[in-house]
């Protein structure tokens, strides 16, 4: 037998016991196989907590805490965007298209009938902006309304946070709050309290 193995229901055993994998230790095997037969593992983590991990799991490094780990991330990842009112700035600077969509440009879809309907969301609400013939007409209804909505968001919490940093008090005392208004001829744009 290899050194640092030990025989086990007919089956080798890496002893991974007070081996450290990130923030878990190992501290004994238990009888708890996965579909595959890697051994689940009682560990420690740093945090204080107890977790069952598989060996595959810890040797290749895709356990690597109890799941303080992954909650610290996403919390350093939420602190690091703007978020205003459920609305986060560097997602609608950087937005991509979905990969499910029907016409290859976001917010505009491919109907049956070969027409397109075209919508924008914004604050948690979903717009619709028409149904038009041609793909060219759609996204130039679609990019308008990015403009007119998401654009201009962005540049109204831009001119607003420049003017709260400078004077905390204002800041504080005209919170930025913003609207989608529909305008002539069925536009959209949204209104805060910075142009009224």
């Amino acid at each position: 037998m290899k050194p640092g193995r030990k025989q086990g229901k007919g089956r080798n055993l890496t002893d991974l016991t007070g081996r450290r994998f990130g923030r878990l230790v190992a501290q004994y095997p238990t009888a708890r196989r996965d579909r595959k037969g890697s051994v689940y593992w009682h560990c420690t983590c740093d945090c204080g907590k107890e977790a069952e991990v598989t060996e595959n799991g810890l040797v290749h490094g895709n356990n690597r805490s109890c799941g303080c780990l992954k909650r610290e991330n996403q919390k350093r990842v939420v602190d690091q965007l703007h978020m205003v009112d459920g609305t986060c700035l560097e997602w609608l600077e950087k937005r991509k298209s979905r990969s499910d969509n029907t016409s290859g440009f976001r917010g505009i879809y491919c109907l049956k009938n070969g027409r397109y309907r075209v919508g924008i969301g914004f604050k948690r609400e979903r717009y619709y902006l028409g149904t038009y013939d041609t793909m060219e007409d759609a996204v130039k209804v679609r990019l308008e309304a990015e403009k007119k909505i998401h654009g201009e968001f962005v540049r109204q919490y831009r001119k607003w946070k420049e003017r709260a940093d400078g004077d905390e008090e204002w800041g504080k005392a005209h919170p930025l709050t913003f609207r989608v208004q529909k305008g002539a001829g069925g536009s959209y744009r949204v209104v805060t309290e910075l142009e009224e």
